[in-house]
């Protein structure tokens, strides 16, 4: 099953770029990018689907928050790097986007800035989103970003492949601040998963990158 983008119902002003369709602990798949169609309906009563809601309800408020409510919700599009269903990474591991897909990814995001020209931002989220984006060549970032966030071979070929990082902590090498697209005019900020937000517990430490995005839209 195949995961469908999330397309604004007004003229798009966001791109967001979540990062695979499948739940970590399920077998899930989200029929649309991070079950956007939720955030459109009355809040569900039961415990899945209210989970589904949250969900949805996190990424629109992840962004609202950012740009400091300068933007409505109706104004988001929404896509993942793969909308693939990625095999499970071990437990408490990252699953790894392969480089194939990866790329598959970026000219969907191209195609998708291409049919909708009204688009200003973009908001990558995750670490593995950004390595690969600028890997990949889509924006230009850091060197010292790309080599130290190299997934590790032992990753690469587990018989569960998944993504680590050879440094840790490298995220805030590049989170929170702005780029353009290469040959566009696009801003790009990368930004942490929905699923940190509000920002808690270890992900307390990027409130200075946050604080930063904040001001550059006040």
């Amino acid at each position: 099953m195949k995961t469908l983008d999330w397309k604004s119902l007004e003229d798009a002003k966001i791109l967001v770029v979540g990062h695979d369709p499948r739940l970590q602990l399920s077998d899930t798949i989200a029929p649309y990018v991070l079950f956007a169609n939720y955030y459109f309906k009355p809040e569900p009563k039961s415990g899945a689907e209210k989970r589904k809601y949250g969900l949805a309800k996190s990424t629109f408020e992840h962004i609202l928050y950012l740009t400091n409510n300068k933007f409505r919700p109706e104004q988001f599009y929404l896509t993942n790097l793969c909308n693939d269903a990625l095999p499970h990474a071990p437990k408490g591991k990252t699953v790894l986007i392969p480089k194939e897909k990866a790329k598959n990814g970026i000219n969907n995001i191209k195609q998708i800035l291409s049919t909708n020209p009204s688009i200003e931002l973009i908001f990558p989220m995750s670490l593995q989103v950004n390595y690969w984006l600028q890997k990949l060549g889509f924006y230009a970032g850091s060197v010292d970003f790309i080599t130290s966030t190299e997934p590790k071979i032992i990753g690469l070929n587990n018989s569960q492949p998944y993504f680590e990082p050879k440094r840790s902590g490298t995220f805030k090498l590049v989170c929170g601040n702005i780029y353009k697209a290469e040959n566009t005019m696009h801003t790009i900020i990368p930004i942490l998963h929905t699923k940190n937000f509000p920002l808690k517990n270890n992900f307390k430490t990027y409130e200075a990158c946050y604080q930063k995005i904040k001001e550059y839209f006040s």
